[in-house]
């Protein structure tokens, strides 16, 4: 496994919605949001009518979403809908109410099997069952203004000729941008 890459970006201001875990559609109703600016359809923004996941996304009991977005030279850009513990909403939102709050990029290698809807068979025909592949990938979080790291997504590059270093920092060239993570696989 190669060593950690990490790269931070410069601040930004963060726009969040948590969303009421009671919902039955998938769609959270906004319980709080931060900064008080509300764009109708952007997620975090403070819309009631946003959609933060996708219908029939499910948190599991004891879990709220909260839908976390940049704003990117003025314009909102969608992060993620991040599940956090019930419990730890009130100091998340605390966090991220203090200020505006950093990214954190860091490039890792990543085995096949720790990959989502990865069957662990061989792609090719000529590998072994039991050989893994390892693939670079990227850690995104967000690092408020009090310390506190808050995970937001992984990003796995496709194919395994770059190094976790340049997944690292075409994620955070993107992120810089105002791509969103959704669309970071067509950005380019």
């Amino acid at each position: 496994m190669t060593e950690p890459n990490a790269f931070v970006s410069p601040e930004y201001p963060v726009l969040f919605t948590v969303l009421d875990p009671r919902d039955e559609e998938g769609i959270g109703e906004t319980l709080s949001s931060g900064e008080g600016l509300s764009l109708p359809g952007v997620p975090g923004s403070g819309d009631d009518s946003a959609l933060a996941e996708p219908p029939g996304a499910r948190l599991p009991s004891g879990y709220v979403g909260i839908s976390l977005a940049l704003l990117v030279n003025g314009i909102p850009s969608f992060l993620a809908t991040v599940p956090l513990e019930e419990s730890e909403v009130p100091g998340v939102t605390e966090s991220l109410s203090g200020g505006n709050v950093r990214v954190a990029v860091v490039g890792v290698s990543v085995d096949e099997s720790d990959i989502p809807g990865s069957s662990g068979e061989p792609t090719e025909a000529w590998r072994a069952p039991e050989e893994t592949s390892t693939y670079p990938a990227a850690f995104l979080s967000l690092v408020c203004t009090d310390g506190r790291r808050i995970g937001v997504a992984r990003i796995v590059a496709r194919r395994d000729s770059a190094s976790p270093e340049e997944v690292a920092r075409y994620v955070m060239k993107q992120i810089t941008r105002g791509v969103q993570v959704p669309d970071l696989a067509s950005a380019g």
